[in-house]
């Protein structure tokens, strides 16, 4: 079967939230931008997709906000699952998200408190994947890091010229920490077994 775990990283970012209490809850309400609903639109026609059975997303806006285009075109049910929620950062203090994203990026168990480490989240990651695998081909909609806690799990870990993660699977580059609108990974399952990943 063919998983795609797929991350829209365009998120509308000229927002004032009033009420900064609760840091999560933000993270999980915050919508994609308009360019992010465009990228999401193009998806959706994406010719990769044509035999996808089930389609699953996380709890937050952004990735219910992309996969209402190809629920749409395919005419499938979304199917909300908390396993494929985004790493939780949990309480910054006086760290801000880059800092607690390149400390984690070099110790994979590091994470504040509440929070979730890249390890911990790509537990959940598998735990949720793995209730999932079928025959069917299938999309999970949910979020670079983790996907990025998932993929770790499975690679060749290493770090370029400028001490960025770099993750390899099968003696090719799948993961280089770049900016993109999107990301999709195609992961190939035999008998449940992964047995390549590639980033489309």
């Amino acid at each position: 079967m063919k998983l795609y775990l797929i991350s829209n990283n365009s998120l509308l970012d000229n927002l004032n939230y009033e009420n900064k209490d609760d840091l999560e809850i933000i993270r999980m309400i915050r919508p994609i931008s308009i360019e992010g609903e465009e990228s999401a639109k193009k998806l959706s026609n994406n010719l990769l997709f044509t035999n996808v059975e089930k389609i699953y997303s996380s709890f937050y806006t952004s990735s219910l906000n992309s996969a209402k285009y190809l629920a749409n075109k395919l005419e499938l049910k979304i199917n909300l699952n908390e396993y494929f929620n985004d790493c939780k950062v949990g309480y910054l203090g006086s760290k801000n998200m880059k800092m607690v994203k390149g400390l984690q990026d070099h110790d994979f168990n590091y994470k504040l408190s509440n929070g979730e480490s890249l390890i911990d989240v790509g537990n959940r990651m598998e735990v949720g994947i793995n209730k999932i695998l079928g025959e069917e081909d299938t999309v999970i909609f949910t979020h670079k890091r983790a996907i990025l806690g998932y993929l770790l799990k499975y690679s060749n870990i290493g770090y370029n010229l400028d001490d960025h993660l770099i993750l390899e699977f099968n003696e090719k580059q799948i993961y280089d920490d770049s900016d993109t609108l999107y990301d999709i990974y195609e992961l190939t399952f035999e008998n449940k077994k992964l047995i390549d990943i590639n980033l489309k």
